[in-house]
């Protein structure tokens, strides 16, 4: 699966898991420098700590619009996380939403790979195939 990248889909239990390591990592990040150098932390340091937040803030993005595609929705509704009250109900739903059952158009389903939509087997049939036989 896909961690730095936004294409694929992710279940409910990897992004839950993902997302509270991420956060785990930066609140360490944030609490390092201030463990160490308790008087005035360097500004290096203070740089360092905040370029690593960014990214670990990227890194939760892109797990957000991975479940987002999981639940068959595109990545533009992570906007609507901007919304105070809404994001409530995004949020909950990122969590407690199960994905969409078989692979949609974001790509197979993580947890069932090997189902396949009912259309598929009849296409590959030849077009002059006896299908009642």
């Amino acid at each position: 699966m896909a961690f730095f990248t936004a294409a694929g889909r992710l279940r409910r239990r990897a992004y839950f898991l993902r997302v509270l390591g991420l956060y785990a990592a930066g609140i360490v990040i944030y609490a390092i420098p201030g463990l160490l150098y308790p008087a005035e932390i360097p500004s290096w340091m203070q740089l360092v700590a905040l370029a690593v937040i960014v990214g670990l803030f990227y890194l939760v993005i892109v797990q957000a619009l991975l479940r987002l595609h999981d639940l068959d929705l595109r990545a533009w509704w992570f906007l609507v996380a901007l919304l105070p009250l809404v994001s409530y109900v995004l949020g909950a739903g990122m969590q407690f939403v199960q994905g969409t059952i078989g692979p949609n158009r974001f790509g197979l389903d993580p947890k069932r790979p090997s189902l396949l939509p009912a259309a598929l087997p009849i296409t590959l049939l030849p077009p002059d195939a006896d299908i009642e036989s």
